[in-house]
This record gives structure tokens, sequence and C-alpha cells, in this order.
């Protein structure tokens, strides 16, 4: 009887470490937002439910800014750059071409201390100080509601 039980309880741990493996998804969703000449694109990588890895890409169009509008826009850049800069686990860079800012943010939440440090600076609105992961469901349902696009493979 304990071999049975035994041999149930190696079956049973098994199948639970595979459902936790699960195979990384790139991109398995895309939300956008466009707001005010801004237009704002983030992927998420996934393993399961759990997101792995945000790729932001945000597009302002500074057609028609005047010099001290693209002067204070470049200080609000500068100030962004600072605050992900010493962050191990995110990339962080800026383009710029012709009437176009191009901010692209890497981040890999799948890694605790990164997602901790992201979340301790307010760069990701997250509500439990102490996460330790971020569900795509529950990450999707808020931009959704908030009114973004939201696009799943």
């Amino acid at each position: 009887m304990k071999k049975i039980v035994s041999m149930i309880l190696v079956c049973v741990l098994a199948m639970s470490l595979m459902a936790c493996g699960g195979k990384e998804t790139e991109d398995a969703s895309v939300c956008t937002i466009e707001q005010n000449g801004v237009k704002v694109t983030m992927a998420f990588d996934v393993k399961g439910d759990k997101i792995v890895k945000i790729k932001q890409s945000s597009t302002i169009s500074i057609e028609g800014y005047s010099e001290a509008d693209v002067e204070a826009l470049q200080s609000t850049i500068d100030e962004a750059a600072a605050a992900y800069k010493d962050i191990d686990g995110v990339e962080y860079s800026i383009d710029q071409k012709d009437a176009e800012i191009v901010e692209n943010i890497n981040i890999n939440v799948g890694d605790e201390d990164t997602l901790k440090a992201v979340v301790s600076a307010g760069l990701l609105p997250v509500d439990d100080d102490n996460v330790t992961e971020l569900s795509l469901k529950a990450t999707t349902e808020a931009l959704e509601s908030a009114g973004w696009t939201v696009e799943s493979k």
C-alpha cells in the first residue's frame, strides 16, 4: 500500500512540475493606447500566465512642438532614463527621428529582484510592494478597463 501511495505522490509531483515549467511565449499579448500624440505599445512574454518580460515602446510625435516644449520633454525623458539606469534586468533606450521620439523599455519581470526594484521605484503601477510575479490575465484586464486595446495570441 505504501508503494502505491508513494507512486501516486511521485506522479502528482511530476505533473505539477511539468505544469509549472511550460514554454515561454513571446508577445503573448500586445496592448496599445494612443493619447495626446503619444502611442504606447506593450508586449508581454509569458510562461503560462506569468509575465516574464515587458517590452514597451512609446512613440511621441513632436511635430509642431516649440523648442521649449521639446526641451521640457527631453528633461522628462532624462529623468526616466535615470530612474531605469541602475536597475539590473532593464534595458532603456531613446531614438529621435524627424518629428518623433521613440522610447523603448524592456523589463525582465520574470526575475523577482528586477520586478521588486521596478515596483519599489514606482515604475510599474502595482499595488502590492511584495509582488513576486505578474499575471498576464490580470494585467491585460486592468489595461483593457483603462482603455487600452488588447490583442492576444
